[in-house]
């Protein structure tokens, strides 16, 4: 039989944020964008991130937009503007042991979770958490041999630079981003790619393939396709035309003479 395996940071730190969001009432689990999240009545007010922009480990806190900028500006090392949710107000907490200050933490949580749970919950019992499922994780080596051949193809595409953000990279022509490097973005245990794709062909190629490719978090919705690089087989011939063609649909034009 073989042995459990010994929990690892992440995992440390995921549960002590669990202990926390439990102890107010009526919360309940589920994913959101591939993120373990905790919601009330519905509403989300906390988020887990597995270092999913280059920040460590952290937890995106609902918060009104006055609290994230003190915050922020009080201790720029322990709180951040979150991608996508800072511009609504959320905070992003680091948790990871340097950094974790559960109390304030748990004060943080609790303001967020009295600005979405209607009064009628406040009064109800704190039950237990149920048992928590293991963390996604992904093949380190394997992450890294798909991200080195990433940057070769992407070498050789005119004008294109690569910047590295963590785990992931953003791939660039005139400043706009033409693909990502995704590894365990959120938690949903994938390495992939995500490249543009022509109006309405992901959902197209989802449905015709959905062992390679899937809608991507947050950028799916703007016509992005995400191409998985962890398969036994990947197709890199295929995967190399769509960066190019990824690339062509923001490449500066070349001037007529």
């Amino acid at each position: 039989m073989p042995k459990p395996t010994a929990p690892t940071p992440a995992d440390r730190a995921f549960e002590r944020l669990r202990a926390l969001c439990y102890a107010l009432p009526a919360v309940e689990e589920k994913l959101s964008h591939g993120s373990p999240s905790f919601f009330v009545r519905g509403k989300m007010f906390c988020s887990f991130a597995n270092d999913a922009y280059g920040e460590g480990l952290a937890a995106w806190c609902k918060a009104s937009p006055e609290r994230q900028q003190a915050l922020v500006a009080e201790d720029p090392a322990r709180y951040f503007v979150p991608p996508y949710v800072g511009v609504k107000g959320w905070v992003g907490v680091r948790i990871d042991a340097a950094r974790a200050d559960w109390d304030a933490l748990a004060l943080i949580l609790e303001e967020g979770f009295t600005q979405v749970a209607p009064k009628s919950v406040w009064d109800s019992p704190i039950l237990p958490p149920p048992p928590s499922k293991p963390l996604p994780t992904t093949d380190p080596e394997l992450a890294r041999a798909a991200l080195t051949r990433l940057e070769a193809i992407c070498a050789e595409l005119s004008g294109s630079s690569c910047e590295r953000e963590g785990k992931h990279a953003t791939f660039r022509v005139n400043k706009k981003p033409f693909a990502y490097f995704l590894d365990n973005h959120h938690g949903d245990g994938i390495i992939a790619v995500g490249v543009r794709a022509p109006d309405g062909e992901n959902e197209a190629l989802i449905a015709e393939h959905p062992e390679r490719f899937f809608m991507p978090a947050y950028i799916g919705v703007r016509g992005w396709v995400g191409v998985r690089l962890d398969q036994k087989k990947v197709d890199w011939k295929d995967v190399a035309a769509r960066l190019a063609r990824s690339h062509a649909q923001v490449a500066p034009k070349p001037r007529r003479k």
